[in-house]
C-alpha cells in the first residue's frame, strides 16, 4: 500500500504542474490509486461526474503521469469510491446525494444554515471553480486565508449555496464554533427590533462575539445609513479579532449604490470572486444531481435537451426539473425526450401535421448557409457534409422516416451511410455546444 501511495503522490505532483489549482483540487483532490494489476491501473474518485470529466479532458495527462512513475503504459480504469482516502476527515465535495434526506428541510435557528446547502451537493464547474477553491482555503484557515471573502454574481448562480456550505464545513470541524448566517434583510430587521425594544447592547453582543459572520445579499443595505454604520463597527470588531467574514452580493462592492466608501473599501480588502452562470457541462451535472435527489429516472438525451434549453441560472434549472417531475407523476408518464420537448412547447406533431421534408431541408440549408441542392447532391465539402448529416439526423428524428427513404431524399445514399450520419450527429449533440444550438434552433423553426 505504501508503494501505491508513493506512486500516486508522485503522479499527483506531476499533474499539479500541468493543471490550474482549482481544476487540480476539484478533479484529483479526493482521488486515490487503489490497485495496479498490469496492464490496468485503477483510480478511485468520489463521484461519477468527476470520472466523466477526467475521461473527457484529462485521461491522457493522467495516463502519461502514471506511465512516468510505472515505466509502462497503464490502461486506466476509473471507479467511484464511497470511502474517503486514508487520513481524510470526509469529503468536502461530491455531487451524489442520498436518496433520502438525513435531516428535515428546515434551517438551523441557531446558525441560520439550511441543511441542503452543503458541499456534498455543490456542483463544481468552470463557472465557480475559483470560488470553490477559495472556499477550501477559508475552511483550512478561517479568519486568515481570505478575510473578508466577498462573493458576487447574478441571481440563482449558487452564491447562497457556496457561502452556507462554508458555514456547514466550519461547523463540522468545530461544532462549538459561534457562527451565524443571515441575509442583509434579517440583519436590518434585527437591528430595527433591537432599537424598538431598547436592546441594542444585546444586538451588538449577538453579532460582535461571533467566530464567523455570513451575510447574504449585502447589496440590500444600500442607502440605509444606520444599518451601514452598525455593519461598519461589527465588521471592524470581527476583523481585528481575526474572525471570518463572508459576504455575498449581486454586484461588486464598488458597484453597490449608496454604499459608504469606508464600507466598500473594507469589503474589497480581502478576496472578491465572482460566480458565472453555469456552462453546459455544469448544467448537465446539476440536472443529474437534482434527478437523484428527486428519485427520478431521466435519459441522457432529455438531460442534454434541458441543459441546452435552460441557460439562465441554477435556480431556474432546478425549478424546471421539479415541474417536469411533477408533470410526469400527474400524467403517469416516464420522463423522456418527447415529454421534455412537450413541456417546453416543442411538441412533436402527428404525421398528418408534420412539416414536409423539403421544408426541413430548407431550414437546415439556411442554418448552415448552403443550398438545398448541395445537401441532396454529391458535394463533399466539410460544411455541406455536416449539413447533410444534420438533415439525415432530423429526417430520422423529427419525421421518423425509414433509412431507405432518407437515403433516397439525400441523393440516393445507402442506408448504412444514413445510419452513420445519424449516429455521428447523435454523439456530437452531446459534446458540441455550437452544433446543439444549431439543431435546437432548427427544431424550433420546424
Amino acid at each position: 500500500m505504501k508503494n501505491l501511495d508513493l506512486i500516486w503522490q508522485n503522479t499527483l505532483a506531476e499533474l499539479k504542474l500541468q493543471l490550474s489549482s482549482p481544476v487540480f483540487k476539484t478533479l484529483f483532490g479526493k482521488s486515490q490509486l487503489i490497485k495496479i494489476n498490469r496492464p490496468k491501473a485503477i483510480v478511485a474518485t468520489n463521484s461519477a461526474y468527476i470520472n466523466d470529466l477526467i475521461k473527457k479532458r484529462y485521461q491522457i495527462p493522467l495516463a502519461t503521469a502514471l506511465k512516468n512513475q510505472l515505466g509502462w503504459q497503464p490502461q486506466l480504469v476509473l471507479t467511484v469510491s464511497q470511502e474517503p482516502p486514508p487520513g481524510d476527515n470526509g469529503p468536502l465535495f461530491q455531487i451524489t446525494t442520498p436518496k433520502k434526506a438525513a435531516s428535515p428541510a428546515h434551517y438551523d435557528s441557531r446558525t441560520g444554515l439550511h441543511p441542503r446547502f452543503t458541499f456534498a451537493n455543490f456542483v463544481v464547474g468552470n463557472a465557480n471553480n475559483f470560488a470553490y477553491a477559495a472556499a477550501q482555503g477559508i475552511i483550512k484557515n478561517p479568519g486568515f486565508a481570505y478575510n473578508p471573502f466577498f462573493v458576487w454574481g447574478g441571481v440563482g448562480v449558487g452564491k447562497t449555496h457556496l457561502i452556507q456550505a462554508i458555514g456547514h464545513e466550519l461547523l463540522r470541524q468545530k461544532p462549538d464554533l459561534h457562527l451565524r448566517y443571515v441575509s442583509a434583510e434579517t440583519f436590518t430587521n434585527d437591528l430595527v427590533q433591537a432599537i424598538r425594544s431598547k436592546e441594542i447592547s444585546r444586538f451588538k453582543q449577538k453579532y460582535r462575539q461571533l467566530d464567523t459572520l455570513i451575510i447574504d445579499d449585502i447589496q440590500f443595505i444600500s442607502g440605509k445609513e444606520y444599518v451601514q454604520e452598525e455593519i461598519f463597527h461589527t465588521f471592524n470588531n470581527l476583523y481585528i479579532a481575526n474572525k471570518q467574514i463572508i459576504l455575498s452580493s449581486d454586484c461588486r462592492p464598488e458597484e453597490i449604490p449608496k454604499l459608504e466608501d469606508r464600507l466598500s473599501s473594507r469589503f474589497m480588502g480581502g478576496l472578491t470572486v465572482d460566480i458565472q452562470p453555469p456552462d453546459y457541462e455544469m448544467r448537465v451535472a446539476i440536472i443529474r444531481q437534482r434527478a437523484e435527489l428527486l428519485g427520478i429516472e431521466i435519459p441522457q438525451e432529455a438531460i442534454s435537451f434541458i441543459a441546452e434549453t435552460v441557460e439562465t441560472n441554477i435556480r431556474e434549472l432546478e425549478g424546471f426539473l421539479t415541474q417536469i417531475s411533477a408533470l410526469a407523476k400527474s400524467q403517469k408518464r416516464k420522463i423522456d425526450l418527447v415529454m421534455v420537448r412537450e413541456f417546453f412547447g416543442l411538441k412533436k406533431t402527428r404525421s398528418s401535421r408534420r412539416p414536409h421534408y423539403r421544408h426541413l431541408l430548407s431550414v437546415v440549408a439556411k442554418t448552415f448557409q448552403v443550398k438545398t441542392s448541395d445537401i441532396q447532391g454529391k458535394a463533399r465539402r466539410k460544411n455541406i457534409a455536416l449539413a447533410r448529416h444534420v438533415a439525415a439526423y432530423l429526417l430520422r428524428k423529427e419525421l421518423e422516416m425509414p433509412l431507405e427513404k432518407v437515403g433516397q431524399i439525400l441523393g440516393g445514399r445507402d442506408h448504412t451511410t444514413i445510419m452513420h450520419a445519424e449516429n455521428k450527429i447523435g454523439r456530437l449533440f452531446s459534446t458540441n455546444q455550437q452544433l446543439r444550438h444549431q439543431i435546437i434552433a432548427i427544431q424550433k423553426e420546424l
